[in-house]
């Protein structure tokens, strides 16, 4: 698993605590650079649930593992890994992103929230047209796709098909196919102008033309209907592969709904012949899913459909093969008070935390001490024509631009600041707008400009959070560049070194004893046992089938199988010989084993487990790499503060 997303995953592990340090005893040192018992204890008990491994909750072995981490990323700043301009750039790439959604306002107001929640709870099924118009478009460019949307939404008014007149007006590019329909949609899945409009809108009317940043729209709401939560569901899937045909599949998953109806345990015909592997060892369980959720809509309706505990459905194809599904459990839709986290979160995100961008201005201003400069409004306001739209114009130099319009902390903004944001924003020719709102609509695009660029610029310091996760990438990033270096490429390219190594370890790379196996299972004993008979006999496994399985009817499946020592589960009183027979009784479905081949164990060759053997020599050269970083960097543990430690953490 050598990714990133590992990488980063380690990051989270052990990073994002080493701001704000306070006077504390230092639990380790490495190379002389102390780490304190605060970073260890936290990054312990944020990430215990997520280690799965319970050799790594043991406080010594996990301390190990953190010791480590800090000695690579040691070695990475000692090569300098942090100053290349890869790093710098995907760095700087990652900064931006994560920064705009803190540029926002954050108290987003509890009227939104339950707004949103009491639309996560309805889905809508609706049409649109759309005219489109750029936000800085022209007023004739506007009025004219204002005017369009109008006619559009006459002829419908007047009768006329919609999905057809989207096809005539709409400059949405899917309209020509789809005659302007957006199926089924709930709360998030559109911008917030068009989801107000549409959850405005009743069954069957069409709205009022509306903007929205792509243009105009007018939205007819097709139908709408309640959510139906979540559901949890068990399948059995037969795959369409290479190996199996369209025909072939439909046969084995009737096969298997025969059997489903004669009785046998959903849950053991899934372990026994899924082909979903995630789910089968589960009894074909998936998580628990909500509408809109899966890939495969025609399964969705299915689950959905089905209104009792354990009932079953018909086998239904889907592109990735046969199912049948059994539904475990319905949920009810959250309440409010379980998603309104959730919500929150989403809100922040979403395009209407905008309705509150002037309240988090305002918070900037009161942060910085920023107040309105009435008199520079006015020097500017006398020096800028009221018909600018109208000839070219340009503020001189002169010394009134030194004055102070506002300051942010140490950072001086002059007047010539502003000048030069002036000039950078003269309007286009026939736009008409008088000098003195220009002036106070580009002060306040300024003000907000200047203020959200110093923010930004010292995030670090102002938001903890913010610096948390983006040292938790930074020195993630930092680390997968590392284990790139002096790991993972040299495991690829040293093809000698990677040969000798798997020469120097066959006897770790045998494949144990198989056993290649035909299985028959069937909820009646006296077709099993006339399958033994038959298997003694030595017949054919088709003519066995034929003999058993009469007419449409399907007594016994069938499936041939390898058994792999120490791989593979055997049933209790496994016979591991050739012509062996094994039966066993689940519950009421019998399944018979007959060893048909036993094959000797082997050193498997280079060829079969090139990928395996190269992450045992990857694993083997970080393991004496580790052991060199510590001698390069010495480590020195506290052992009165470890065992403190310990004693606060396993309390």
């Amino acid at each position: 698993m050598h990714t990133k997303s590992f990488v980063f995953f380690l990051g989270l592990l052990f990073f994002g605590f080493a701001n704000a340090q306070k006077k504390e005893e230092v639990l380790l040192t490495v190379d002389g650079t102390p780490v304190y018992i605060s970073e260890f204890k936290k990054v312990y008990l944020k990430n215990i649930d997520l280690v799965k491994d319970d050799s790594q909750k043991n406080i010594d072995e996990y301390l190990d593992l953190f010791v480590n981490y800090k000695l690579k990323l040691k070695e990475a700043k000692t090569l300098g890994l942090d100053q290349k301009k890869e790093y710098q750039k995907e760095l700087s790439g990652y900064r931006k992103q994560l920064a705009s959604g803190y540029l926002t306002d954050t108290r987003t107001s509890d009227a939104l929230i339950k707004e949103a929640y009491d639309r996560s709870l309805e889905r809508i099924n609706a049409s649109h047209i759309l005219t489109m118009v750029k936000p800085t478009a022209s007023p004739q460019d506007t009025l004219k796709a204002y005017n369009k949307i109008i006619e559009a939404r006459n002829k419908v008014i007047d009768g006329a098909n919609f999905g057809e007149t989207a096809k005539s007006y709409s400059e949405d590019p899917s309209a020509a196919k789809n005659g302007g329909d957006l199926g089924w949609f709930s709360v998030f899945r559109m911008v917030y102008p068009f989801e107000n409009e549409a959850f405005k809108t009743k069954i069957g009317d069409i709205s009022q033309p509306f903007r929205t940043r792509f243009g105009y729209h007018i939205v007819k709401v097709n139908n709408r209907e309640k959510s139906l939560g979540e559901v949890t569901v068990a399948h059995i899937m037969v795959a369409t592969n290479e190996k199996r045909t369209e025909d072939q599949a439909k046969t084995r998953i009737e096969e298997i709904n025969q059997q489903l109806n004669q009785g046998v345990s959903f849950a053991s015909l899934a372990k026994e012949y899924s082909d979903d592997p995630s789910t089968a060892i589960d009894g074909g369980k998936i998580r628990r899913f909500g509408q809109g959720v899966l890939n495969s809509e025609k399964f969705e309706k299915t689950a959905f459909a089905l209104q009792e505990k354990d009932e079953l459905s018909q086998p239904i194809q889907t592109k990735y093969g046969w199912h049948i599904i059994k539904l475990i459990e319905k949920h009810p839709p959250k309440s409010f008070e379980e998603q309104k986290a959730e919500l929150t979160s989403k809100v922040k995100r979403d395009s209407r935390s905008k309705l509150v961008t002037t309240s988090f201005m305002n918070s900037l201003k009161e942060k910085y001490e920023i107040a309105r400069n009435e008199n520079a409004l006015q020097y500017f306001k006398q020096i800028i024509p009221d018909t600018i739209s109208n000839q070219e114009w340009v503020i001189e130099e002169n010394e009134d631009l030194n004055k102070e319009l506002f300051s942010l902390k140490d950072q001086k903004i002059t007047y010539q600041d502003f000048a030069e944001f002036l000039m950078n924003k003269r309007l286009r020719a026939g736009i008409r707008v008088d000098g003195d709102t220009f002036v106070e609509e580009m002060f306040t695009q300024f003000e907000s400009t200047t203020l959200l660029e110093y923010y930004d610029e010292h995030l670090e310091d102002d938001n903890a959070d913010f610096a948390t996760v983006f040292n938790e990438y930074k020195d993630g990033l930092l680390l997968f560049d590392l284990m790139e270096t002096k790991i993972w490429n040299v495991a690829k390219t040293d093809s000698a070194g990677l040969r000798q190594f798997y020469n120097t370890r066959k006897d770790e790379y045998v494949q144990a004893e198989t056993y290649k196996i035909i299985k028959a299972s069937s909820t009646r004993k006296d077709a099993i046992e006339q399958v033994k008979d038959l298997l003694k006999q030595q017949k054919p496994l088709e003519e066995i089938k034929r003999k058993v399985n009469t007419g449409d009817a399907v007594i016994v499946l069938f499936s041939e199988e390898d058994l792999i020592k120490g791989e593979h589960t055997f049933p209790k009183g496994f016979v591991g010989k050739k012509d062996g027979i094994t039966i066993t009784n689940e519950g009421n479905f019998i399944t018979l084993i007959m060893v048909k081949e036993v094959v000797s164990s082997r050193v498997r060759k280079f060829e079969e487990i090139k990928g395996e053997v190269i992450n045992d020599f990857q694993e083997n050269m970080e393991k004496d790499w580790l052991a060199e970083l510590r001698t390069k960097y010495p480590v020195k543990v506290d052992t009165r503060v470890l065992k403190k430690v310990k004693k606060e953490l396993l309390k």
